[in-house]
């Protein structure tokens, strides 16, 4: 009677459970969408199931808004159109989240000074001594952010491995909150480093690289911010500032820096597009240091070759590239490794 590709069993689930319906109850639905007037008998007998389980699945639905029970006799169900029932659910749902944020938010508000392990006195600056309370704080303030997230990243790195990606911010960029960071370029000679960047500019972050990084910063939207005190003291303590004209300031000093930054070449060259090699990782590594600004001899000693062989290999590089000057192939590698005029 009914189709029987979908005789037997209930059609594997989706992502509707997460407004509160369970696979069973999405097979129930399909089989009434498919078959509008069906009796808890016939949806039984195409699911493979008992009238009674059917049943009590249909009412569920109708408590929720998916079914209707016509008057007639005998009794039949309905599907309530997916554009109508689902939106409602979402909507609900949308609602019921909305208020669960805000009681959350309120939440951290109200023991913030607990998890800080501070008086709850509004003091600008506040030192955290132990890599414990430094951890919780680089969670919290990042959870903590609405519109952005500001970082000024270079080793060394004391809260965990320097590949490893840091799930707080991945569930951040999910949510919508911005990530620019900023890399110093001797980070990326480090063991995955450049993987763990690529999986954030991935998810969404913004990122760009220079040289000479005299600080490590974290700063949320304009509330809350993170600097080490030290960059030569290992587990040394940290500084956690609020809202002041000190944040201000840092924010101010890492807009200047991120205008005066190349974005992070995480590309091939354009020549790729034509059936050409890709560029290889000593290649993109010898790209970013020359969009970051890098002098020769930093670049040699970074690759581990003499200043002849790196010679060699700018100049190659810039015959793919199509640049006639170092200038350029550091301006095509910020760029996306595009086309540059020859006026530029």
């Amino acid at each position: 009677m009914f189709d029987t590709a979908t005789a037997g069993h209930c059609p594997a689930p989706t992502s509707l459970d997460v407004l509160g319906i369970d696979p069973a109850e999405e097979g129930v639905y399909r089989a009434l969408l498919r078959h509008p007037a069906a009796s808890p008998a016939e949806l039984a007998g195409d699911l493979g199931l008992s009238a009674a389980r059917v049943r009590a699945l249909l009412n569920g639905l109708a408590a929720k808004g998916l079914v209707t029970l016509s008057r007639q006799r005998p009794r039949r169900f309905r599907a309530v159109p997916p554009a109508i029932a689902l939106d409602a659910l979402v909507q609900r749902q949308s609602d019921a989240l909305a208020r669960a944020g805000a009681a959350a938010a309120a939440l951290v508000e109200e023991f913030r000074p607990l998890v800080f392990q501070v008086d709850p006195r509004p003091d600008a600056i506040e030192v955290l001594d132990s890599e414990e309370r430094v951890r919780r704080a680089i969670a919290e303030i990042q959870r903590s952010a609405r519109t952005e997230c500001l970082c000024l990243d270079k080793p060394p790195y004391v809260t965990g491995p320097p590949h490893t990606v840091d799930p707080t911010e991945i569930e951040g960029l999910a949510r919508g909150v911005a990530y620019r960071t900023l890399i110093d370029v001797e980070a990326l000679d480090m063991h995955g480093v450049l993987e763990r960047v690529q999986v954030c500019r991935q998810a969404g972050a913004q990122i760009r690289v220079t040289s000479g990084l005299s600080l490590k910063l974290l700063i949320a939207d304009d509330h809350t911010g993170l600097i080490p005190m030290s960059l030569q003291a290992l587990g040394g303590p940290v500084l956690l500032l609020r809202a002041s004209s000190l944040l201000e300031a840092l924010r101010d000093y890492f807009n200047l820096l991120w205008r005066q930054s190349a974005p992070l070449s995480l590309c091939v060259a354009r020549t790729e597009a034509a059936g050409a090699r890709p560029v290889a990782d000593t290649e993109q590594h010898l790209l970013t240091r020359l969009a970051a600004g890098s002098n020769d001899k930093t670049i040699a000693a970074a690759l581990g070759v003499s200043p002849r062989t790196l010679d060699r290999r700018i100049d190659a590089l810039m015959n793919r590239l199509g640049a006639k000057t170092r200038f350029q192939a550091g301006w095509l590698a910020a760029h996306g490794c595009g086309a540059i005029d020859d006026a530029s």
